[in-house]
């Protein structure tokens, strides 16, 4: 039985700055960012752990600017604990994360099994998404990484086709990739949807699963969509690292907005993420 040791919750906020350049279509904030924010707050309150795993919803969009980021411990183990984060600005509150953290060896033992990541060609064989289309629309995010892709893909200017996407990402910068990149690069890619049809695909929840610490390098990713119904998609990401090992996994809920007068479910979406 796992050992643990109960303490009582404590609260905490701190007061952070949402800066540009971290920005999706329309010059929002990216969801993945926000979370990374919420998450580098709830790390400071628990010192010597390392995040597992994390679930963020999103409950409006968030803006450029100051913000508040209250953490609450909810439980602090031996082996794993557990925290609450809520991003707020301008008195309403943006992002309510789920986190739970634990000791660092979690994420240092040995693999029994795990997927393989796919035969992909190496970053220099791929392909270089053009820039044009992510600044005209707003999506400065595009600037923070380098990316490369595997054609056929819609962002390098195919026809639609399956709901997938491979390619590899690292930061623009050089900067060493950690956890919370990872949660970063997880919501890095266009929505995998949007391979298959037109429109946009905002994030409503998305969790991230962490299983070891990357090594440098490039990071492959594996993007895929499996269903699409009543105007919400689902989205898996697998990321694997320079020695192809499995570094993370997640999972997010999308609204996809079809171009106007296509879906009769648009309104019903854009109401809800205004």
């Amino acid at each position: 039985m796992q050992r643990t040791e109960l303490s009582i919750a404590r609260t905490e906020t701190r007061q952070i700055e949402v800066e540009p350049g971290w920005d999706t279509i329309g010059g929002v904030p990216n969801g993945a960012y926000l979370i990374a924010l919420a998450m580098r707050a709830a790390e400071e309150s628990l010192p010597g752990s390392v995040p597992l795993t994390v679930t963020g919803h999103f409950l409006r969009p968030g803006g450029h600017g100051p913000a508040g980021v209250t953490v609450e411990v909810v439980k602090q183990g031996r082996s794993t604990s557990t925290a609450t984060a809520v991003l707020e600005q301008k008195g309403k509150e943006r992002l309510r994360l789920l986190a739970t953290f634990g000791a660092p060896e979690l994420l240092e033992g040995p693999t029994v099994f795990a997927p393989h990541p796919p035969e992909i060609p190496k970053p220099e064989q791929c392909m270089t998404p053009p820039r044009a289309a992510a600044a005209a629309l707003g999506a400065t995010l595009a600037d923070r990484y380098e990316y490369r892709v595997v054609p056929p893909s819609r962002w390098l200017g195919a026809q639609a086709g399956e709901p997938n996407l491979d390619g590899w990402i690292r930061f623009a910068d050089g900067s060493d990739v950690d956890l919370v990149a990872l949660v970063l690069f997880a919501d890095a890619f266009p929505g995998a949807v949007l391979e298959a049809v037109d429109g946009m695909a905002p994030t409503l929840e998305l969790t991230v699963h962490l299983r070891h610490q990357p090594a440098a390098g490039w990071i492959q990713a594996r993007t895929s969509c499996r269903m699409l119904a009543g105007g919400l998609a689902e989205q898996d990401v697998e990321l694997w690292d320079s020695r192809g090992q499995l570094v993370a996994m997640s999972r997010q809920l999308m609204a996809h907005v079809a171009p106007d007068g296509q879906s009769g479910t648009d309104e019903l979406v854009r109401a809800e993420l205004g």
